[in-house]
Parts: C-alpha cells; sequence; structure tokens
C-alpha cells in the first residue's frame, strides 16, 4: 500500500492502472489490422484457422486489461469513490474505467469475429 499511496500521491499512474486503460483498444486494433492483412493469405492457402487464432489471442490481450483493472481496483481503499476529494478517488475511476474499456473492447472483439466464422475469408 505505500508503494501504491506514493505514486497516487506523486501523481505517476500505476502501470497496472495505465495497462487496464489501453488494453482493449490495443487488442482491437491488433485484431483489426491483423485480421484483414492476412485475410487474403488464410484464403490462398487454405488456412483459415489464422484469423481465428488472431481473434482469440486478442480477446485474452482485451481480458488481460480487465484482470488487471480489477487487481488495481482491489488493491486501493474501499472508502475511495468516484466522488473525488482524496488520492486514492483517480486511481479508483481509472480502475474502473480501465475495467469498463477492456471489457467493450473484448465484447467488439467477439462481434467483429462472428462474420469471419460464419462466412470465412474467401467469401
Amino acid at each position: 500500500m505505500a508503494r501504491s499511496k506514493h505514486q497516487t500521491h506523486d501523481g505517476k499512474t500505476p502501470t497496472g492502472l495505465s495497462w487496464s486503460l489501453i488494453a482493449g483498444f490495443a487488442a482491437w486494433a491488433m485484431d483489426l489490422g491483423l485480421s484483414y492483412m492476412l485475410e487474403k493469405h488464410s484464403c490462398y492457402s487454405g488456412h483459415h484457422y489464422i484469423l481465428h487464432v488472431i481473434s482469440m489471442v486478442c480477446f485474452v490481450i482485451a481480458l488481460s486489461g480487465f484482470g488487471t483493472g480489477w487487481m488495481e481496483f482491489q488493491r486501493f481503499p474501499a472508502s475511495a469513490s468516484e466522488e473525488g476529494g482524496s488520492y486514492f478517488d483517480r486511481v479508483h475511476f481509472q480502475a474502473l474505467l480501465g475495467m469498463a474499456f477492456s471489457l467493450s473492447f473484448a465484447v467488439v472483439i467477439v462481434a467483429g469475429a462472428v462474420p469471419r466464422w460464419i462466412l470465412g475469408p474467401c467469401e
């Protein structure tokens, strides 16, 4: 707790919170970019599973942001709230926001993967 308090007082965001805030977006961007880049390759080579593996790995990356946000949320005192006023309130809000972002982007990754499962890369 002392390290967390020191980081919060100095205005530095803990590394876990930073990852929680960017993990979902980074996973979605990787999923979208790699899937578009490898679509023709998977069609020509017949390795359709490549697109599914990319989506599953990116989904796990997005969920890792949720897990990290949850661990950071548990690490700080329960007296912190979204109302503001104390040093831990900012960290509390960032943890909630990071979990929401990561979970939302995980849903977006699943929504993008569904057409790839149904249609396939050659259609």
